[in-house]
């Protein structure tokens, strides 16, 4: 029976490495969050570990539940959990280098299917009631996904074989009107519109150096954060810089340079007026998006922490940002009011790298 046992771990272990596991032979034990007001906290893992998980906190009972995807279903999360959407009472969670996304009750987390076969998903968008667009680090394109079926139908081609360094990657997926702008960051600099209905790249607009991050504000601007790559990078390396551009005409109509190539440049956020943009360089900052130049003063001190997630909530405006650490230990998650008092901090995973509000 020792023999047996050792055997079947194995094969799990196996099955958890490569990719998500077959949903059919799955023990599930759901949790109840009906009615709860809370934020799911993506954490990564780290690469190769299979250690990723998704922490849930509830705002009004203030509870914090750990690994809650591993306590509905009996499995770990997978290898290096990245994304979270949550539509029509389902959760779709990206877990990158596993190459696939969860489908579950985002009440009970129970999952009810799995789209697999991807490359190295990273970001969701809904196309339609029955299309999934999946952005994608490797895969030189963005998966089409049939929602009824689960299946990978098609894909949107976003850089030939020829390209050097996968270009181009993409990352966060932004509609406006009939047109999709998706961020080209590793060994990139571009941001790539795509047409709904051709479903095809119509055209680009270049940035700086690595793309990492991308929000609307209020007026209908895109906001771009572009780290400057590395020391090295045979892609470049400049001072990571902040830019707003008119998706209309194209134009980038402000470009913002950090003072310092080694500055970390990290996520951005909006308050729900659409009015402020928050972002994080190393400290976070806050400037209103009709700013031309950047603050001179962090409007939350770093202090020995590496802020990672940003997440700002709609209802109270409060702001959600998670520490990091040393990437090995867990994180932890903070909150803010808008005056930037601090009225909450608890611990959640390890790499804590995106939020999603329920």
């Amino acid at each position: 029976m020792k023999r047996v046992n050792l055997v079947i771990s194995q094969i799990v272990a196996i099955v958890l490495l490569f990719g998500c596991m077959d949903d059919s032979v799955i023990p599930t034990s759901p949790v109840d969050l009906y009615g709860s007001r809370g934020v799911f906290i993506v954490n990564e893992g780290n690469y190769m570990w299979g250690n990723a998980s998704l922490s849930y906190y509830d705002f009004d009972t203030k509870l914090v539940t750990p690994d809650i995807f591993s306590l509905a279903n009996g499995i770990p999360l997978g290898d290096v959990a990245y994304s979270m959407t949550i539509r029509n009472g389902r959760a779709y969670i990206v877990v990158n280098n596993s190459g696939c996304i969860y489908i579950v009750d985002s009440n009970t987390m129970l999952i009810e299917g799995q789209v697999n076969g991807l490359v190295s998903p990273r970001h969701t968008l809904f196309l339609n009631e029955n299309t999934l667009l999946v952005s994608d680090l490797y895969a030189r394109g963005i998966s089409l996904v049939d929602i009824p079926t689960r299946m990978v139908t098609g894909k949107i081609s976003t850089g030939k074989a020829t390209l050097p360094f996968y270009q181009h990657p993409t990352e966060n997926l932004i509609r406006i009107n009939n047109t999709i702008f998706s961020n080209c960051w590793s060994y990139d600099n571009k941001i790539l519109l795509i047409d709904t209905d051709q479903l095809k790249v119509i055209d680009s607009i270049e940035v700086g150096v690595q793309p990492l991050h991308m929000v609307t504000d209020g007026h209908g601007k895109i906001w771009v954060m572009n780290d400057g790559g590395y020391l090295g990078n045979p892609f470049g390396f400049e001072k990571p810089s902040l830019m707003r551009i008119d998706p209309f005409t194209l134009q980038v109509e402000v470009r913002l340079n950090f003072p310092s190539y080694t500055d970390m440049a990290g996520r951005l956020a909006t308050n729900p007026a659409g009015d402020t943009l928050y972002f994080i360089c190393n400290h976070l900052y806050r400037m209103p998006v009709s700013s031309n130049t950047l603050p001179t003063q962090p409007f939350i001190q770093r202090n020995g922490r590496n802020f990672r997630a940003l997440g700002i909530d709609a209802l109270t405006g409060n702001i959600l940002i998670a520490d990091a650490a040393d990437y090995l230990s867990e994180g932890k998650v903070y909150i803010y009011r808008p005056s930037g008092l601090q009225i909450e901090s608890f611990s959640v995973g390890i790499i804590p790298t995106a939020f999603c509000f329920n």
